[in-house]
């Protein structure tokens, strides 16, 4: 699954999943370049990164807001003007939005709704935007877009945050319509699809007794909780050319949640 060579740009690199994946990157050989809102954290995690590795390596922080266009334009100026090209894409960032009052339809707010939206649907189109500028002159390329199974199938309880959902189901929507579009430029597109993983994000539903009992069944598969290294060795499966016949795939990885 060798990446030498290729240029990868992560869309929130600084934590998670998309730490994991960067360092399953650098492993293989790529030039990664992580983003993340936050500059001072996203310098921190390259150096956390190159710690890692006795040898050399190419990792670059590149903080911006993938919600603002000047941000995410500039940050393709920098990949272009370095390095000529960008041979994978792979965006991570997201949030969830219950603190800004994402819930149940009915008692969504609107703010909660608006910033969910922009942070997880509107963050990905310009991503992919700018990325597939680039792709398309160099009649390649690979994406992987991150989305949730909250995207893919109802739930009664525990996870009832419709706008988070909602923005989630609209990746796997775009990303399946740009999958086909964009194979006559030989660019592939492909989504992940995560259960509830331990990460960062998700430390209010991992510490939650009720929570962690109810994975027993919805994430049948021991130990029942995933964790930042699974979808990263997924999403690397993806973005190679190991996987070279498949585009536009939603894929779980989820403990079997969505095989019920």
């Amino acid at each position: 699954m060798s990446l030498k060579e290729k240029v990868v740009l992560v869309i929130g690199g600084t934590s998670g999943i998309g730490f994991e994946t960067a360092f399953r990157f650098v492993e293989q050989g790529a030039t990664v370049l992580i983003t993340g809102r936050s500059e001072e954290r996203t310098i921190a995690a390259v150096e956390q990164l190159k710690n890692k590795f006795d040898g050399p390596s190419t990792i670059l922080p590149l903080s911006g807001d993938a919600t603002c266009s000047n941000d995410v334009e500039h940050i393709y100026e920098v990949i272009l003007n370095e390095f000529g090209k960008l041979d994978v894409l792979v965006h991570v960032a997201g949030i969830s939005g219950r603190k800004w009052g994402d819930g149940p339809l009915d008692e969504c707010t609107e703010e909660g709704w608006d910033k969910v939206i922009q942070s997880n649907v509107k963050s990905v189109y310009l991503t992919n935007h700018h990325a597939l500028k680039i792709m398309k002159k160099q009649q390649h390329g690979s994406i992987v877009n991150i989305s949730s199974i909250l995207g893919m199938v109802g739930t009664q309880e525990h996870f009832n945050t419709h706008a988070y959902a909602a923005s989630r189901g609209a990746v796997i929507s775009m990303s399946r319509s740009a999958a086909v579009y964009y194979s006559k430029d030989n660019i592939r597109i492909n989504v992940v699809c995560p259960g509830l993983l331990d990460t960062p994000m998700s430390q209010r539903a991992v510490n939650d007794p009720i929570i962690r009992d109810a994975l027993t069944y919805l994430q049948p598969l021991s130990p029942h909780i995933g964790y930042p290294e699974d979808v990263a060795e997924a999403i690397l499966f993806l973005a190679s050319d190991q996987s070279k016949f498949i585009t536009g795939i939603a894929l779980p990885v989820d403990g079997g949640w969505t095989a019920q």
